[in-house]
């Protein structure tokens, strides 16, 4: 075979799906029962008051990465078919004692072990003691201290290429690879940081945590196959009648580097287990969700796609993926940063009359000044926001800063104008929640359809980071 290893990782990421699936059946009530359960905020109110809401275990998503870990250990060994990495052959790889990339790539990928299991470690007790966000922010720099000092000790890149458009980028900086240094770095912490927390910003609805990151990790593995060249592979094994590859050009991919194969056969061996197990627990936690994920599943998420940019030389190229996570993170920053009041939940509300959601609000202070006002009536002039008046027309409140309530939004969810008795019961309140009622005869959206919506908005966001890695890149950078 040309690529061995791969066909076992993709034969492990199978059983890694039945594993992780009976592990999360069989282990979900003990959670409950441990105390590691909530109820379903969306459907809470659709029960009857005088019934309890079920519970739902909480933390599945740590069964998912104890499997993911499992199976990652038991292929190590068949990494090295022949003592030769990833079983290419030695022409390619030169022989296990005498290649200096082996035993770098082996350190590379227990690093990434000790940074994924760090992060879950840590997930984990965030689930179990509540850590409020502020105190979680310094998590995922820690679990990334493993992955970067391999990084640094196998002397990785630490320039950019200055960019070609606009002109004046390389009259004023040069013509010369840019160095960073520990700048570059400092980058890769804070795309560690991005993209455990951003999975868990954008969260409220089932399956969704689960849903972004299978698109995520199914776009970044079709970004590694553009550089293995498989159709050649498959077309001389084909004509030859033998697995077993004529020319080793044929493994030297579509760039023609063997560094570049390398790598991204380092990333698929690290994702295809994550989309078997995550798929596992996407079976438990879609619509209606039988199982919560969890923090401890968005710490192992972003860890491992992170593992995956930093190890495999593309964070540049893994920042495009997160288009969507990163709309969602500048939309909430008013609220992250205290500008305007952030409850606790800002989930959509239910509708318990028509099952359907519409946007959550949240009541703004007195003293919110003009720039703030005029930031949001623009994000209402893009349909991203509504802001919410009462009775006088004076504006009193605004719905969320989410990629979900924007959804809702622009697809044309809207609710009433706030009453004095809706201001009173929010000012009773510590928590700054707004709940105007909802106009029934906007358009409806239920929970199951924004999912798709969410989805949807993934996928595209993944097309437009192919289209920019891929064509705008070239006019960018002319000689790259």
């Amino acid at each position: 075979m040309a690529f061995p290893a791969l066909v076992i990782s993709l034969v492990l990421s199978v059983i890694a799906y039945f594993v992780a699936y009976m592990s999360i059946k069989y282990s979900k009530d003990a959670f409950a029962q441990q105390g590691l359960n909530g109820i379903d905020l969306l459907k809470r109110d659709l029960w009857p008051k005088e019934v309890i809401p079920p519970i739902v275990p909480e933390t599945q998503g740590l069964p998912c990465a104890a499997v993911y870990l499992l199976v990652l250990v038991v292929f190590i060994p068949f990494r090295y078919f022949g003592s030769s990495m990833y079983g290419l052959p030695k022409l390619l790889v030169g022989h296990a004692h005498s290649a200096p990339g082996l035993h770098q790539d082996l350190a590379s990928f227990l690093s990434a072990l000790l940074s994924i299991y760090s992060g879950t470690l840590l997930g984990f007790v965030d689930d179990v003691l509540d850590i409020r966000w502020r105190y979680k922010l310094p998590i995922p720099l820690l679990s990334s201290i493993p992955m970067l000092v391999v990084y640094m000790a196998g002397g990785g890149s630490t320039s950019i290429i200055v960019p070609a458009w606009p002109p004046a980028f390389r009259t004023v900086l040069g013509q010369n690879p840019l160095e960073l240094g520990m700048g570059y770095y400092a980058y890769m912490m804070l795309l560690a940081t991005f993209c455990t927390n951003c999975i868990n910003i954008l969260a409220g609805i089932n399956g969704v945590e689960v849903g972004q990151a299978l698109v995520i990790a199914c776009s970044i593995c079709i970004n590694d196959l553009l550089y293995l060249n498989l159709p050649a592979v498959i077309r001389t094994a084909v004509m030859n009648k033998t697995y077993l590859p004529q020319h080793d050009s044929l493994l030297l991919g579509y760039h023609g580097s063997k560094d570049l194969v390398v790598r991204h056969l380092f990333s698929l061996h690290m994702l295809l287990p994550f989309i078997g197990t995550s798929l596992a627990l996407f079976m438990w936690n879609r619509y209606p969700a039988r199982v919560f994920v969890g923090d401890t599943y968005c710490y192992f998420a972003g860890m491992v796609l992170v593992s995956c940019g930093v190890l495999g030389h593309y964070s540049k190229t893994l920042l495009l993926f997160f288009l969507p996570q990163i709309f969602n993170f500048l939309l909430s920053c008013l609220q992250l940063f205290g500008v305007v009041p952030c409850p606790r939940h800002r989930v959509p509300f239910v509708d318990p009359d028509t099952r359907m959601l519409f946007p959550s609000c949240v009541r703004l202070h007195e003293e919110t000044n003009a720039y703030v006002h005029c930031v949001l009536a623009i994000l209402e002039t893009c349909r991203f926001v509504q802001r919410i008046r009462d009775d006088n027309g004076h504006i009193v409140g605004v719905t969320n800063l989410t990629m979900l309530n924007a959804l809702l939004v622009l697809r044309g969810s809207r609710v009433a104008p706030a009453t004095v008795a809706d201001i009173q019961a929010s000012l009773a309140n510590q928590d700054p929640t707004l709940r105007p009622a909802p106009i029934r005869t906007t358009l409806h959206v239920t929970e199951h359809l924004l999912w798709y919506h969410v989805m949807a908005v993934q996928i595209v966001g993944s097309m437009i980071a192919f289209t920019m890695r891929y064509w705008f890149a070239y006019i960018i950078f002319p000689s790259t």
